[in-house]
């Protein structure tokens, strides 16, 4: 049966309308005509649809029966811990975790971040933009939650969680698949990811006694935008996520 998307929350006897596209396709390539079942999807859940009315460009449809709800996650599964980066840059690890369902992320400014705390604080709107606009297009029933930033001193975390530190400086690490093989993945992991200039010392002091353990990516060096959405999409895949 033919399923199509509608952005908004439906019930059951509602009376709407296809997207303009899916309208145009549903006229001109489908063939469907009146009383023809259809599916629809919104963020919430599946139904069952009769489509109502044809006419010009426009297909109306009435929602008969719930198929199913979709099932929403509750928990934090997966954090990234973001230094604060070129405005650019932000703004596509914003959208593109999103896309890929990373729950949370909160910025911070460590020592070399490329932006400071107060100016992230002002540009705390357009990520929640950013935030909405990617959930719109993945059709993510969950949103990504964006934090104000926060210093790095001041991140508060469990320490049961799978605290990990991508790190290219000279301390103590295991790569990532050496890690994975070890914890346990169904815990929540939070994952920091440095500016472009890399932790200072002082950052990883603070990142030690926090209890984060250190980690690093075989092969080719990731920018600081990518390493994030890499990192995060591996630990979806183990999960079952994606």
């Amino acid at each position: 049966m033919n399923r199509f998307f509608i952005k908004h929350k439906l019930t059951v006897n509602d009376i709407t309308h296809l997207s303009d596209s899916d309208s145009e396709f549903v006229i001109n390539k489908l063939n469907l005509k009146e009383e023809n079942f259809i599916e629809v999807e919104t963020y919430e859940a599946i139904y069952l649809a009769v489509i109502s009315d044809i006419s010009n460009k426009s297909v109306e449809i009435e929602i008969l029966e719930l198929i199913s709800e979709k099932e929403r996650r509750e928990s934090v599964d997966i954090t990234i811990v973001q230094s604060l980066i070129g405005k650019e840059k932000i703004g596509f690890v914003i959208e593109k975790s999103v896309e890929i369902g990373i729950d949370m992320i909160i910025p911070v400014e460590s020592q070399y971040s490329h932006i400071k705390r107060n100016k992230g604080i002002k540009e705390y709107g357009l990520w929640k933009k950013i935030v909405n606009d990617a959930v719109e297009q993945s059709r993510n029933i969950k949103p990504t939650i964006i934090e104000k930033p926060i210093y790095l001193r001041d991140l508060t975390i469990e320490k049961s969680d799978n605290l990990v530190c991508l790190t290219t400086e000279n301390v103590d690490s295991v790569s990532l698949k050496e890690y994975l093989s070890s914890c346990e993945i169904n815990k929540p992991f939070v994952i920091a990811i440095g500016p472009e200039k890399g932790w200072s010392s002082k950052d990883i002091e603070i990142l030690k006694e926090k209890g984060f353990k250190f980690i690093r990516l075989s092969g080719n060096i990731l920018r600081t935008e990518t390493s994030s959405l890499v990192i995060g999409s591996i630990v979806k895949y183990l999960k079952g996520e994606i």
